[in-house]
């Protein structure tokens, strides 16, 4: 009883019936008082027009005889001198003692509800009227049939309310369940989804109202979350797989050693060392692209001189003397930036084109409007265009045969790629300039 209280039908239900209560309530208390209103006027009227046409035939000099015509129903009238005589009066007060006036009548009419009229507990309604200078002129009629009408009035709505309230209640409650099904139906697919199961949908009614959004949106979300887990899955699989290389090799190489006895030679220390090395990159950018999902890589920004950086980076790729490095486009440009998170995002473009360069790679900085804009191009074999967004995913290397020490891990572009977006700029691959690839990167200019 507590959840169906708390379920959105009842609390709905309740609500529209408790107003539609108030507004038939109020309504019932307005044609009531409208009802009698309308037959009171008309029975004013009814009197006034008989007070008129004594009137006439009063002041007309005829010969009264004490007695006034019979009118309609049980109306009377009584003409009644200013010492208390009755002149005149209907049939039905013949005899009758004059009618009091409990207030003092001017020149207009006045009209009055009498509860009680000649020991007759009847209520009546009496118009008194200035006749001449010393008679008063009363007529009447009976009120009860106001007062029947009234009460037949109000049997009928006490009826007929209730029984609109309880079907409009039946209606509402139906209603609301058929249009919160959808919801029900939502609700019960999204509690079967098990983590393993997360290709699944929920229904989409198809009506393009409110609830065939939620379960659109629902979908999406589902979708995301699909993709979300796919993609750290992977993300597992990946680094899993990064790291087993180089610990293989130094496993060996340890095991190799400790049995032959022998101590580990310079060379095999320095691969061992580059082994490490490389692990301990892999493991960094794993860390940074693992903070970064959880919102926790925010650069702190501070004045940077962005043309330091690039030159001091390509220095570092110009040490191996494997390729040339052009910086003769290197002009300056002013950013905010975190200059740790940024040098990195650079020094993972200018490693990239070093990676893939045949003899040459080209470095320029210009700034362009209210943009620093970073070029780094390289005269390798290129990247085909359908894979310009694909290149940017974790753990991506077009040639499939290549490995970490051939290709890199396939974290560098992702990770300049996060830092960019991260300072409120833009990394892309620039329209193909064969031979080779050319990255455009594009942060905001200091102010």
């Amino acid at each position: 009883m507590m959840s169906l209280r708390r379920g959105i039908r009842f609390r709905v239900t309740a609500v529209a019936v408790g107003v539609l209560t108030l507004i038939l309530a109020l309504g019932g208390v307005i044609l009531v008082a409208f009802q009698r209103s309308s037959l009171t006027t008309t029975i004013d009227q009814a009197l006034t027009q008989r007070a008129d046409d004594l009137t006439a035939l009063v002041t007309s000099d005829a010969d009264l005889d004490g007695s006034f015509p019979a009118g309609a129903g049980e109306g009377f009238a009584q003409l009644v001198a200013a010492d208390g005589t009755v002149l005149a009066s209907t049939p039905n007060l013949m005899g009758a003692d004059p009618l009091s006036v409990e207030f003092p009548v001017e020149d207009s009419d006045l009209i009055r509800t009498i509860s009680s009229l000649g020991g007759d507990d009847d209520a009546f309604r009496v118009l008194t009227r200035p006749v001449g200078e010393d008679a008063l002129l009363h007529v009447g009629a009976e009120f009860e049939v106001v007062a029947e009408a009234a009460e037949s009035l109000v049997g009928l709505l006490a009826v007929v309310l209730p029984l609109v309230i309880l079907a409009s209640a039946g209606l509402i409650w139906w209603l609301v369940g058929k249009t919160l099904s959808p919801v029900e139906e939502i609700r019960s697919e999204v509690a079967e989804i098990e983590s393993s199961e997360l290709q699944r949908r929920v229904p989409e009614p198809g009506t393009g109202d409110e609830i065939d959004r939620l379960a659109l949106t629902m979908n999406e979300m589902l979708s995301r979350l699909e993709s979300s887990i796919e993609r750290q899955k992977g993300f597992v699989a990946d680094a899993s797989h990064e790291l087993r290389s180089p610990l293989t090799r130094i496993r060996t190489a340890l095991e190799l050693e400790g049995r032959r006895g022998n101590p580990v030679t310079a060379g095999d220390k320095q691969d061992l060392l580059e082994d490490v090395i490389e692990m301990q990159r892999l493991v960094e950018d794993l860390l940074y692209l693992a903070r970064a999902d959880e919102g926790a890589a925010e650069p702190v920004l501070q004045a940077l001189d962005l043309d330091d950086l690039v030159i001091t980076e390509a220095q570092r790729i110009r040490v191996s003397n494997r390729v040339q490095v052009d910086l003769a486009g290197v002009s300056g440009a002013h950013v905010n930036a975190d200059p740790v998170q940024l040098r990195r995002a650079v020094r993972n473009l200018l490693e990239n084109a070093q990676r893939h360069a045949t003899h040459h790679v080209a470095v320029s900085l210009i700034e362009e409007t209210d943009e620093a804009v970073l070029t780094v191009a390289d005269d390798g074999p290129g990247i085909p265009e359908s894979d310009s967004e694909r290149i940017f995913e974790r753990f991506t290397r077009l040639d499939e045969s290549r490995t970490a020490e051939t290709g890199g891990s396939g974290l560098g572009l992702a990770i300049a790629l996060q830092i960019v977006h991260n300072h409120g700029g833009r990394l892309r691959l620039a329209p193909s300039q064969a031979p080779g690839a050319s990255f455009e990167l594009r942060l905001p200019l200091s102010q």
